[in-house]
């Protein structure tokens, strides 16, 4: 990237090609609010080429991205993550190769800082790891409140063939999530556009007509009082899709304060303190002819095992009594 100040212009190298508008914004401007940098995409004062971009539009090498003075000469200075004992993190690194990891990241972890978060998930590995010859990105995202399986670049010609993989289609993710209610069909596909609510203090999903289209696959794992297992299979990813979706069929995650219930009955009875939805699979295709498919998988966290555990204990009781 070359920052020509004069004409306020960012102008796209080899390193950025293929980035996203919003993220290529986010890791450049340092210190710049990720609500404002989403702010001026919308109105139009960021100019991909002399004209208007989308915040997922693709950027090329050599582009210009043309941004407001004022984010030029903004002093800020990105927050660091203090100095702390970071050796967790081996810990939940599912996988290595020389250009990628999987990780399995910890609810109530975001996966980047921004919007009131000082650091994430990725800030933190980047600060673990400190290797110069490595290129940490984000490949994808999940939600604070979600744990399971995330994907990271250590190279950018891994980022960009990944990106490639999710654009094309060809990466398949599988969440579990404990759905409220029961006597839910076996399997079923809700096929219903989603739009984010801005006006809205904290953005939220919403089904809208003029919304983006979005598809979500529902399969039964198993029935339980109050609430079912499930295995959930995005087919398109959209923000909160898939708890947009299961609250548009009255039946939200349990824990899920934003989209379902307040003190859900999974909450009150079983304790549960956290969103009931994993990212539990991944797969995607090798990078050279003669891999196969890579495929990870990772099992719910003990904390949700537990609730599952719980429940079928009652249920057995119940049953007995």
């Amino acid at each position: 990237m070359v920052i020509e100040n004069k004409n306020n212009i960012l102008k796209i190298d080899l390193n950025s090609d293929g980035m996203r508008l919003d993220n290529f914004l986010l890791k450049s401007l340092k210190g710049i609010p990720k609500t404002k940098i989403y702010s001026i995409i919308r109105k139009g004062e960021v100019r991909v080429n002399s004209k208007r971009a989308k915040p997922m539009s693709r950027i090329k090498t050599d582009d210009l991205i043309r941004i407001p003075p004022n984010l030029v000469l903004s002093k800020k200075v990105e927050k660091k993550p203090k100095k702390m004992d970071l050796r967790w993190i081996e810990e939940i690194i599912l996988h290595e190769e020389k250009g990628f990891l999987v990780v399995n990241k910890p609810s109530g972890l975001a996966v980047h800082g921004g919007s009131g978060v000082s650091f994430g998930l990725i800030e933190l590995i980047r600060q673990h790891r400190e290797n110069k010859y490595e290129n940490l990105e984000l490949v994808h995202r999940i939600d604070k409140e979600t744990s399971g399986i995330i994907l990271i670049a250590k190279k950018r010609s891994y980022l960009r063939r990944l990106h490639q993989y999710f654009r094309e289609g060809s990466v398949k993710k599988h969440y579990q999530a404990l759905l409220l209610g029961k006597d839910h069909d076996k399997s079923f596909i809700i096929d219903q556009p989603i739009r984010i609510d801005r006006n809205n203090k904290h953005r939220k999903s919403i089904i809208d007509s003029k919304g983006l289209k979005a598809i979500t696959k529902f399969k039964l794992v198993e029935n339980m009082n109050h609430a079912s297992l499930f295995e959930i299979s995005p087919i398109t990813g959209r923000t909160h899709q898939i708890r947009a979706h299961s609250a548009f069929i009255k039946k939200p995650i349990a824990g899920d304060d934003k989209y379902g219930i307040k003190q859900d009955i999974i909450q009150k009875k079983y304790g549960l303190k956290r969103l009931f939805l994993h990212a539990s699979e991944i797969s995607f295709p090798g990078f050279e002819a003669s891999q196969s498919n890579y495929k990870f998988k990772t099992d719910l966290p003990e904390e949700l095992k537990n609730i599952i555990s719980s429940m079928k204990a009652l249920s057995q009781e119940n049953s007995e009594s």
